[in-house]
């Protein structure tokens, strides 16, 4: 009798047990499909996105790009739905990793300018000057850094030689297109010369072709720092606090010892006499004093 009911106990778990198994799975697979009815109502669609992030400049290879599905109704313009489409073309952005390949991203398949055309700004110039490890700030200039550009010149307001020389700011908040690299004659011998290229305005550009033709630096800025500020220059005079050096005489080739100043006399004391009116009763008289 007790066996029985051991095994009618056994029997009703095990039947529960199967029973929420049951149950579950019929619940998994409803989800499923109302997840998939929703999906199928909303619509979407598989395009081309970056696979990883894609930096400027990089000519797409099938490993950064995959398929992905998105919303057909925000799918962007110029997307691609076949990574074929899309390969070999150069972006002309940073592309996020997971973000759509779009045709505004990419340099036209056809065009023969190079990704530089596609990048300037309307209304912009690009602008190449050539720098030094010092100049470039140690290789830390790299594209989409901002800087300030500094020109040492001859002031055309002082006499000649090396204090006439002035540093000045004169260009801010220049964005950097491009780093590469030129070869250059020195000694007969040609050299690896790094250069820069900016984007600047017409009138900037100018500018920075003047300054081109004498020392030029460039000022490497936080990206986020925008502010303009007004300087007036540096030169020899205000380096040294506006005090020419001392002129010393030289004798043998050795250091003159500085003269002592010439002792002078006292100027001569100057006293004025002074006048006293003294007053008895109605007798007035004056006395002078010294």
């Amino acid at each position: 009798m007790a066996k029985a009911k051991t095994t009618a106990v056994a029997i009703t778990v095990a039947a529960l047990v199967l029973a929420s198994f049951a149950a579950f799975m019929v619940y998994n697979y409803l989800s499923t499909k109302q997840k998939e009815a929703e999906t199928a109502k909303i619509g979407v669609q598989q395009i081309v996105v970056a696979a990883a992030e894609i930096p400027f400049g990089t000519r797409l290879q099938p490993a950064q790009l995959k398929t992905a599905g998105w919303p057909k109704e925000g799918i962007p313009a110029g997307s691609f739905s076949d990574v074929k489409a899309a390969e070999n073309r150069i972006a002309v952005a940073n592309i996020p990793a997971g973000s759509p390949i779009t045709e505004n991203s990419l340099a036209p398949a056809s065009s023969t300018s190079g990704v530089l055309s596609f990048i300037i700004p309307e209304g912009h110039r690009a602008i190449t000057v050539a720098v030094n490890e010092v100049v470039g700030v140690a290789g830390f200039i790299l594209p989409n850094s901002i800087v300030d550009v500094v020109a040492t010149v001859n002031s055309p307001y002082a006499s000649g030689g090396k204090n006439s020389r002035i540093s000045k700011i004169i260009l801010q908040n220049v964005k950097v297109l491009a780093v590469g690299q030129i070869l250059e004659q020195k000694d007969g011998k040609p050299v690896t010369v790094p250069t820069v290229t900016l984007d600047v305005l017409p009138v900037d550009a100018e500018k920075l072709a003047i300054a081109s033709e004498n020392k030029v630096q460039l000022i490497l800025k936080h990206l986020g720092d925008k502010e303009e500020v007004k300087t007036s220059g540096a030169t020899v005079a205000t380096l040294l606090g506006g005090q020419a050096p001392p002129k010393v005489a030289s004798a043998g080739g050795r250091r003159a010892a500085p003269r002592k100043p010439a002792a002078t006399k006292p100027a001569a004391l100057v006293v004025q006499p002074y006048t006293v009116d003294i007053i008895q009763g109605d007798k007035r008289t004056k006395e002078e004093f010294k």
